[in-house]
């Protein structure tokens, strides 16, 4: 396995379900030999409740000392995971999902390529639409707007600080979506950098909860926020589990604030919470999200 493809699949190792990144499961990362390659293995919050940890997931034997599985039963997971991995084609070229476009697959069905040409189809199919379209104006337009597929997935460039295409959100919010949670954590980054905050991404899955960490100096001394972002659908509610544990990282990290971005919105029971540590917590929804862009392009 060259990669931990694991990561971003996770799949868990007892029912074998994909596990959401909002579930309290546990994870561990495991060397297959003494320099690697490493595999997280995933255990979902359902399973999590009924499976005893002190011995191995699957068999129930003694485990390994790093993780709750057994040496004999970690290449069969494994191999699933590969299996599973191998199956993921994209709905509209066919093509193989790359290990960091899995989220986005199992939302769309397609890569991300294709998911962000597929919005933007449909967002150009609704100007065509209209009564005062024209070739000569809206052409070259869209044409501008189009990037390739070299742009969107190499990992050296920042398309998340490209010009066209936070204008293009800005101008077609929906474009949230077709980024990946990862390019939406940089996306927010930007956005907060412009807002005059010192910024510094988080490692990634294994960032204790915390995506950025924003500073800015103050009159009154510096502070500083932690952020999680949630590139999540629109029917997909950030809940208040999320806002306590980001609540306990802020009382863990002694900082200023925590605040809490999404593409979707938040439950009853969120926005309680956060109204009730407003001094310490804030969230920003889908449309919150959008009067940000729309004041740093005015």
């Amino acid at each position: 396995m060259e990669a931990d493809i694991n990561r971003e699949l996770r799949l868990c190792a007892v029912c074998g379900e994909r596990v959401e990144y909002q579930d309290d499961g546990k994870s561990w990362l495991v060397g297959l030999s003494l320099t690697g390659p490493f595999i997280t293995v995933w255990l979902c919050d359902g399973c999590a409740e009924s499976t005893p940890t002190d011995t191995c997931l699957r068999c129930h034997r003694d485990p390994r000392a790093d993780a709750p599985i057994c040496d004999d039963c970690l290449p069969d997971y494994t191999s699933e995971i590969e299996h599973q991995a191998g199956d993921a084609e994209c709905s509209r070229c066919g093509g193989r999902i790359p290990v960091e476009e899995l989220e986005i697959f199992y939302e769309s069905g397609m890569c991300g390529w294709c998911e962000h040409m597929s919005n933007k189809e449909e967002r150009v199919e609704v100007v065509r639409d209209e009564k005062d379209w024209s070739p000569e104006k809206h052409l070259p337009q869209e044409e501008r707007l189009i990037l390739t597929p070299e742009e969107f997935r190499n990992p050296e460039l920042r398309l998340i600080t490209d010009p066209r295409l936070i204008a293009y959100i800005d101008l077609h919010p929906e474009e949230l979506y077709s980024l990946t949670p990862r390019q939406f954590e940089e996306f927010i980054a930007e956005l907060l950098s412009k807002m005059g905050y010192k910024v510094r991404l988080g490692p990634g899955s294994k960032d204790g909860g915390v995506d950025v960490f924003a500073e800015r100096d103050q009159d009154f001394g510096p502070e500083l926020t932690l952020v999680q972002c949630k590139r999540h659908s629109p029917d997909h509610k950030v809940g208040e589990p999320i806002i306590k544990q980001l609540h306990a990282d802020v009382n863990d990290r002694k900082a200023s604030k925590g605040l809490v971005v999404t593409s979707s919105f938040f439950t009853s029971t969120a926005l309680r919470y956060i109204e009730s540590s407003k001094y310490r917590l804030g969230g920003a929804d889908f449309d919150k999200l959008q009067g940000w862009i729309a004041r740093l392009r005015a």
